[in-house]
């Protein structure tokens, strides 16, 4: 019985090659991108499972709403971690774990004492402890020594392969930053990609302070306020997060800062959270988010069911056709079970062909993928997976069941007489009504795609020529030092100023350069928010404000306007110690009444005193997601190190050729390493322009797959008209008016799913651009464009069936019936 089904429905296939081709290609686009979110979901939520540990790590989180921070920061100050197990029963360990960014440096002995010197970004200072609660594999050294001492580092196998070869690591040194050598005591696996942190060099921690200033040692071990590092803590088996919660408040008062202990919030966040649900700003590495997840499995399901609709539609309106064959089925004794599993069976056959086609485009569709999503998923990914590969087989023959079955008990309740008489045919069409409402599904699904891929394109464009308030075009930056713990304690004293300037002048004597300045930060990226005690207010206050380090000519590098006042100036040699420009929000926190009136008051910036001398127009310092914020330039040399080079639009490869050959004369220990600032800001939108692509290949992916279904209906409609359409033609009627006749429905079904579309998308983008503190409105062309879309590929694809049906000799059609 099984194999007679099966050959009937293989027979079947081939004798209705193009229902069977559309059938395929829409499951198999359906099946494919349903496949591809589902690897990419389940990449998301597999973050940090690999820790043997990870239901007993947390990362505190920290609070300063002195500071006017509306979000917790994943940093926190150094003294906490070291005080946590002996004030917190329920902590077994903590470890405290800080980025530097950094140069390192080998000498080959075998290259003839070649050296060797790269640019590190994923080097960290770490505590021992650090060791026992994340799971680093060894392959060499001992974990419970490795970060004993200070100047030991633990190191990946592919760091020890790029700096010594096929030799063996252990003992050997690193130079960091050309001056401290650091002994490699260990050899472990890189953390894989489903890592909320990537750590490539791990060094001691105490090894910070020891290649630090005196003035850092002093200050940093006992700095409650600055956001430094990540602090780390395993709880005991069986404790609850919520009871160390609820102490901290104590702890707080208990230790830190008595001025700011009682604005300050800790938080133990789970690991689990730390890639979907984190609301912690600056993480290690950037997260994912769980809303923009919901989003891809709703976009991944909402393919899937389009492609169905298509199959229960094209199936039922199909099955009309096969009216005759159910009667005869009926009358040699055929069940409706029978019947039933007959159907069933094709359906499961097409969506067998279909999963066989998907695994071999999810193949050749992966790269596509990881390029939008930023991850390196291979197919092999998918097959090492048992439960994955289960998962998608399961989802195919669920798809395939549930897509045949209406079609399936649709036809199986056929009267044999009236099949046979041929009246069921002629008469009008069952299940019309329910092929109509699912059509326009897939239509409301496809505008509403539409209509969010519109919007998130009119964002983004929005964001990338939105004026900022200051040039972005043509400036690289490049900075002098490695990133280490932070320029708020640099020395007063750095004698590095005058490399600075001599590097600087030489620079400015090419005519391909057009401005060199300093600052300590990267423009557009934020500032350190620090406290000020402006005039008019106490120390009490609690004040701050996002403060950066500049040097004379910042302003007119950058091209920010003035409101009142000037700019610094070589001339007015107090500039560099007691004058500062403060922006238009930063007067209106300072409760000044206007920018002329803020002209000579009086600053006191954690100790550094003078007076305003110029007050900037607004400008964004940070992404348009966030409000502008209070922004104060000093003049602090000691601190600078970052160089923001304005180059001319001609030339630019020999431009930054001659920059690098200055740069290795002047700074040989650190790598010549730049980026153009207008690039590294729209690195702020990455997730948004990924977002809006995949929105946009979707949308394609929809309308795509609804035209088929479209194109394989008006197939099915032609065929039954073509006795009527032959008619018309015979008593005068026009091949417009047919292709007219045939079309006005399907127009109008696309719509009044517009009309149902509309407020949907525009509910969903509504909430989207929520996220944003400078925005677009949505407006209405953006709708009425999806619609037209819509409609002119529907009428295209309409059309093309319609126009052949009417240019058929009305002879030929009649002869037909």
């Amino acid at each position: 019985m099984l194999t007679n089904y099966l050959k009937i429905a293989w027979r079947n296939l081939l004798r209705q090659k193009a229902f069977s081709l559309i059938n395929i290609i829409g499951l198999t686009v359906g099946l494919t991108c349903c496949f591809l979110i589902l690897l990419f979901v389940r990449h998301e939520l597999s973050y940090d499972t690999f820790q043997q540990k990870a239901d007993r790590i947390y990362r505190v989180t920290y609070l300063p709403k002195f500071a006017g921070v509306e979000q917790p920061l994943a940093l926190t100050p150094p003294p906490p971690s070291l005080l946590l197990p002996a004030n917190f029963s329920e902590i077994e360990t903590s470890a405290r774990l800080f980025q530097s960014r950094t140069t390192l440096e080998v000498t080959n002995r075998q290259a003839g004492d070649q050296t060797i010197k790269y640019d590190e970004e994923r080097f960290f200072f770490g505590d021992p402890s650090l060791l026992n609660i994340f799971t680093f594999h060894f392959r060499q050294g001992n974990p419970a020594t490795a970060l004993r001492d200070k100047f030991t580092v633990v190191i990946t196998d592919e760091i020890a392969t790029k700096y010594f070869g096929q030799q063996n690591p252990l003992g050997k040194t690193l130079l960091y930053e050309g001056r401290y050598p650091l002994r490699v005591t260990g050899v472990v696996d890189a953390f894989p990609d489903n890592s909320h942190i990537h750590i490539d060099l791990l060094a001691n921690y105490d090894t910070m302070f020891a290649t630090e200033s005196e003035t850092v040692r002093q200050n940093l071990p006992q700095n409650w306020v600055i956001s430094h590092g990540y602090t780390y803590v395993l709880l005991r088996p069986g404790k609850s997060p919520e009871t160390v919660n609820a102490r901290f408040p104590r702890f707080l008062l208990t230790y830190a800062n008595k001025q700011f202990a009682k604005d300050i919030v800790y938080k133990l966040e789970p690991m689990r959270d730390f890639h979907l649900r984190s609301d912690a700003q600056v993480p290690p590495e950037p997260a994912g988010s769980i809303t923009y997840l919901y989003v891809f499995i709703g976009i991944a399901l909402m393919t899937l069911l389009i492609a169905c609709i298509n199959f229960v539609n094209l199936s039922t309106a199909r099955s009309l056709k096969r009216a005759k064959e159910v009667g005869i089925r009926k009358v040699l004794g055929s069940e409706k079970q029978q019947l039933i599993a007959q159907f069933l069976g094709e359906s499961l056959l097409l969506s067998v062909i279909a999963l066989a086609f998907s695994f071999v485009f999810i193949g050749l569709l992966l790269p596509i993928l990881n390029n939008l999503t930023g991850k390196h998923l291979t197919i092999r990914y998918l097959f090492s997976d048992g439960s994955l590969f289960v998962g998608f087989i399961a989802i195919a023959l669920l798809t395939g069941l549930l897509s045949g079955s209406y079609p399936a008990f649709f036809v199986s309740q056929f009267q044999p007489i009236a099949t046979l008489k041929g009246s069921f045919v002629g008469g009008k069409a069952k299940g019309g009504a329910i092929r109509q409402v699912l059509l326009g599904v897939q239509f409301v699904a496809s505008i509403a795609l539409i209509i969010g891929t519109v919007v998130a394109f009119q964002q983004l464009r929005y964001m990338q020529n939105q004026s900022l308030g200051f040039d972005k075009d043509l400036i690289i930056t490049a900075n002098t030092r490695n990133e280490r713990i932070t320029n708020v304690f640099a020395d007063r004293n750095d004698s590095t100023y005058q490399r600075l300037r001599t590097f600087r002048e030489i620079l400015l004597k090419n005519p391909q350069i057009q401005q060199v300045t300093l600052s300590t930060r990267q423009m557009g990226e934020g500032a350190v928010r620090r406290n000020v005690v402006p005039e008019g207010h106490k120390p009490e206050d609690n004040l701050f404000i996002g403060a950066m380090g500049v040097d004379h000519n910042f302003a007119q590098t950058y091209g920010l306007k003035f409101v009142a006042g000037r700019d610094f100036s070589e001339t007015y040699p107090t500039d560099r110690t007691s004058a500062f420009l403060i922006n238009e929000t930063g007067v209106k926190q300072f409760g000044w009444k206007s920018p002329a009136e803020a002209i000579g008051k009086s600053v006191n910036l954690e100790g550094k005193e003078g007076k305003i001398v110029g007050v900037l127009h607004d400008f964004h310092n940070q992404s348009l997601q966030n409000p502008i914020a209070s922004m104060m330039l000093t003049i602090d040399q000691p601190r600078l190190s970052l160089f923001s080079i304005k180059i001319q639009a001609q030339n630019k490869a020999e431009t930054l050729k001659f920059i690098q050959q200055e740069w290795d004369r002047y700074f040989p220990e650190k790598g010549f390493s730049y980026q153009f600032v207008d690039q590294r800001l729209a690195q702020l939108y990455e997730r948004e322009q990924r977002l809006s692509r995949l929105i946009s290949y979707f949308a394609i992916l929809t309308v795509l797959i609804s035209c088929l279904g479209l194109y394989g209906l008006v197939s099915l409609v032609t065929q039954q008209k073509t006795k009527e359409i032959g008619i018309r033609k015979v008593l005068g009627a026009s091949v417009s008016s047919i292709v007219g006749l045939l079309s006005k429905d399907f127009v109008v079904l696309v719509l009044i799913a517009l009309i149902i579309a509309s407020p949907l998308a525009w509910w969903a983008m509504n909430k989207w651009l929520e996220g944003f503190a400078f925005k677009i409105n949505i407006e209405w062309w953006m709708f009425a464009l999806a619609g037209l879309l819509t409609v002119l590929v529907a009428l295209l694809t309409v059309s093309f069936q319609s126009i052949k049906a009417a240019l058929v000799n009305p002879v030929k059609s009649l002869r037909s019936e």
